[in-house]
């Protein structure tokens, strides 16, 4: 769905641990088809739900059917007459076997005031609930028909409380509160940047530009919904879990610490492949704690699978933001300052991640401009909803959409183009390395360079023509532009590589990939640096009894830090099997050279393969004697922090078609020009941006998780979430314009989360330069045809009510006949789909 485009700034070689700069074809940078996809589209993957134990018994969660209650009696005597039934557990069983709260690791210390208020996070409820899906009773049996039957036969009594369903209601005066110790339902307050600095600046200013901007909540709906399987040996007082999770590492280590408070050894935690994350599966869940519990209890393997319509009642959501924005500008279009108030949805109790959207995704909202003042205040906000957690992008989409939307809002005010207004406020190069007025330091970046490609790509001057074209459809047509960075990679990794003794190589891989192509990915690299052909590379993660540890993915990470931690794994293979290659060719080790797999004199008179040496090093007996520690098998491990980090960036065009009837949307081009430094495999991260931009069209045009007043789910099923589908989208046209930083031996950046993040404010741009002229100013997303109609209507009502001077007439079709309303609105530049 992409249309192929020269580089304008190729990416730089990465070196070689010798040194040398040639790539080899199936090394960093070419475009290999993923190794993984062959076992993967064959059915041959092996997801959780595909794995069983003998003698298992399946779980089930009785979850509350209210937002807000306390809970009066729970009766479970009628589900202890279901033939099969193996055990009732409860909150008061939770409580009585001493488990501990599901932790959040994800408010520093450092946050403005010091301290938040922290929730009790128990796997079951056992006094109250607040929000709709609460877990209160896992019920297991032999099967999970006869575990469902015994779930509706518990009875339990509610004494209901008063609910505050959104973050609009739990701000409100005199709101009800979530938790008691929690005043104005806040849990942290955080700020970014100088207050007078900022106040100054707006006072100087000839003009303030306001806007409130929502990004609605999302349910990251991952193909492969939740699944987990439990099993304890009581001989070696051991658990063990398979499950769907994106970070198994981080799973032991919670469950360990915080749940069962006991060594880590004592958890064994597998996670094979995983049908996507998306965020959404890259924390501690209730189920992975009862599905162990009850094991333990019931003294055999138990066995939960999420079916679609109990995960959108039991999975973490993402985004839920109001942002109140102000823009200080000058006439000339010149921003002096912004001032944002956030206030972020974080549901009823704090998950592992709940914190990390708002905080992180903050630090964005200078966006690529140098705006010279700045202050950002973070309000974390409990609400009667299910916890949020990360989606993709984590707080960066939110803050683009801040930023650009003011952005657009104060060219109109201004009557300057949307394009010049940026450019007039954008970093320069030589301004690098930049640090932001709320203290972010951007090392890199071209991005008045990078935008102009972008237009030149959308072909921005010829977009009258394409207006004109959907005129004489009866369509309106708008374009809209969006420049975004995001912050990417994080923490430390720890990547391993093992030789076998018939010269086979296994990578050890700390980083997990879901679906992002890692085994492909690290083999090429692996390849360009140590020469190993591809066929003998062997992939393994998500095995904590095999892996020693490891972080996940998350944040656009795995290609910095893991794959800097793996360089310099080859790095320490190199000069490890130096040493024996040196011993072999009776030469002095500092003599040779390493160059696509074989160590060769300086003179060229002596060489021996890579293959030699690492076989030589399992060799019972060996050509020549080595010392111990380099008889005992050829390995290396390699270790990368990111710190600094490292920040994508890029713009996305797009154009929109509108039918004036029904307000219905069509997204008629999308054009993206990202720098995410050094490319890997190309391929593969432009399959990643296609990902990113229908996840980013779903946000701007048709996903929401709605809830009602009382705190009811509204949006429970695909019938009433709506998803992007495949004939929503027009070919995209991406380019790139790398520019490497020097954070990394890579020079790589995040392209996972580009177009997820730049996308919806270009989306919104072209829906409200589509309806300008009916006196549509700005939207809400998502857009759907319902909004649009209405913001339609609502601009037709205030015209109505101007005097007559003021008046203009509604959009008329090109031919002069009134629609039917029967129209299929259908792109007009789509004919090489």
């Amino acid at each position: 769905m992409s249309t192929a485009l020269p580089l304008t700034s190729p990416a730089q070689p990465a070196a070689t641990p010798s040194g040398a700069a040639a790539r080899p074809a199936q090394g960093i940078g070419a475009s290999l088809q993923r190794l993984e996809d062959p076992r993967l589209l064959t059915g041959q993957g092996r997801y959780a739900d595909d794995v069983n134990r003998p003698g298992q018994a399946w779980g089930y969660v009785l979850r509350s059917p209210t937002a807000h209650a306390r809970i009066r009696r729970i009766d479970v005597s009628g589900a202890l007459e279901v033939p099969g039934l193996c055990a009732v557990l409860t909150g008061a069983d939770y409580r009585a076997d001493g488990l501990g709260m599901m932790p959040c690791v994800s408010i520093p210390p450092t946050i403005t005031g010091k301290t938040y208020h922290s929730t009790p996070f128990p796997a079951l409820e056992d006094e109250v609930v607040r929000c709709v899906g609460a877990g209160l009773a896992f019920v297991v049996a032999e099967t999970l028909a006869a575990a469902i039957d015994a779930a509706e036969r518990i009875v339990v009594e509610y004494e209901p409380l008063p609910v505050v369903a959104t973050v609009e209601a739990a701000i409100a005066d005199g709101a009800p509160l979530v938790w008691p110790h929690a005043e104005g339902n806040r849990c942290f307050v955080h700020e970014l940047g100088d207050a007078a600095a900022t106040e100054r600046a707006f006072a100087a200013a000839d003009r303030v530009v306001r806007a409130r901007v929502r990004s609605q909540r999302l349910a990251g709906n991952p193909l492969e919904p939740r699944a987990c399987l439990g099993a304890y040996h009581e001989g070696e007082q051991r658990w063990s879990l398979t499950t769907s999770t994106a970070n198994p590492h981080r799973i032991r280590l919670l469950l360990a610490e915080h749940i069962f408070r006991v060594p880590a050894h004592r958890l064994h935690v597998v996670a094979g492949d995983v049908g996507g994350g998306f965020g959404t599966k890259g924390g501690l869940y209730p189920e992975e704690i009862l599905v162990l519990w009850a094991a333990q209890r019931v003294g055999r393997p138990v066995k939960w699978v999420c079916d679609r319509s109990e995960a959108f009642l039991s999975d973490f959501n993402g985004r839920d933001q109001v942002a109140d924005a102000e823009l200080a500008v000058k006439d000339d279009g010149t921003v002096l300052g912004m001032r944002v108030e956030i206030n972020h949805n974080l549901g009823c109790q704090l998950g592992p991640s709940t914190a990390h959207p708002p905080l992180v995704g903050s630090r964005m909202l200078s966006g690529v401009y140098a705006f010279p003042a700045m202050h950002v205040t973070i309000n974390g906000i409990f609400t009667h909803s299910r916890t949020l957690t990360t989606y993709r992008g984590a707080g960066r989409p939110e803050a683009t959409l801040v930023v650009e939307r003011l952005m657009d809002l104060a060219a109109a005010e201004l009557g300057i183009d949307p394009v010049e207004i940026r450019r007039r406020n954008l970093i320069a190069p030589r301004q690098m390395p930049y640090r932001t007025a709320i203290g972010e330091t951007y090392d890199c970046g071209e991005f008045e360079p990078l935008m102009d490609q972008a237009l030149a790509q959308a072909d921005w001057q010829g977009f009258e023509a394409r207006k004109a074209v959907s005129a004489a459809r009866g369509l309106l047509r708008g374009r809209g532009l969006s420049m975004y960075i995001e912050v990417c990679a994080t923490i430390s990794e720890r990547m391993e590589l093992r030789f076998d003794a018939t010269g086979g190589l296994a990578i050890l891989a700390g980083t997990f990939s879901y679906g992002q192509g890692h085994h492909t990915a690290y083999a090429q690299m692996v390849h360009e640096w140590l020469g190993v052909p591809l066929e003998r590379i062997r992939f393994v993660q998500g095995d904590t009894d095999v892996i020693a540890s490891g972080r996940g993915s998350f944040g656009s990470r795995s290609m910095t830090v893991g794959g800097s931690a793996l360089k310099a794994a080859c790095e320490q293979v190199i000069e490890r099997g130096r040493r024996v290659a040196g011993i072999l060719l009776d030469t002095e080790p500092e003599a040779l050279v390493f160059v696509r797999g074989v160590y060769r004199s300086q003179d060229g008179t002596r060489e021996i393969t890579l293959d030699r040496v690492a076989k030589a090093t399992f060799a019972w007996g060996a050509p020549k004697p080595l010392p111990p520690e380099l008889w005992s098998g050829l390995e290396g491990r390699g270790y990368f922090s990111a710190n600094p980090q490292n920040y994508p960036n890029g713009c996305y065009i797009a154009e929109v078609e509108i039918e004036p009837e029904t307000g219905q949307v069509t997204l008629a081009a999308v054009s993206g020009i990202d720098d995410v430094g050094t490319m890997i495999n190309p391929l593969i991260l432009e399959g990643q941006m296609h990902g990113g931009i229908a996840q980013a069209a779903g946000q701007a045009l048709k996903e929401r998780v709605v809830h009602g007043d009382d705190g009811q789910l509204l949006s429970g099923s695909f019938t009433d979430y709506a998803m992007p589908q495949a004939q929503d989208f027009p070919r995209f046209k991406l380019g790139f314009r790398p520019v490497p930083t020097a954070t990394n031996p890579l020079g790589v950046k995040g392209g996972a989360e580009t177009g997820t993040i730049g996308l919806p404010p270009a989306i919104a741009s072209a829906i409200v330069d589509a309806l300008r002229p009916l006196g549509v100013t700005d939207i809400t997303l998502p857009a759907t045809a319902q909004t649009v109609w209405l913001a339609m209507r609502d601009a037709r009502e205030r015209h109505a009510a101007r005097p007559p001077s003021t008046r203009f007439e509604p959009h008329a079709h090109g031919d002069g006949r009134q629609s039917d309303g029967d129209a299929t609105p259908k792109p007009t530049d789509n004919s090489d789909a």
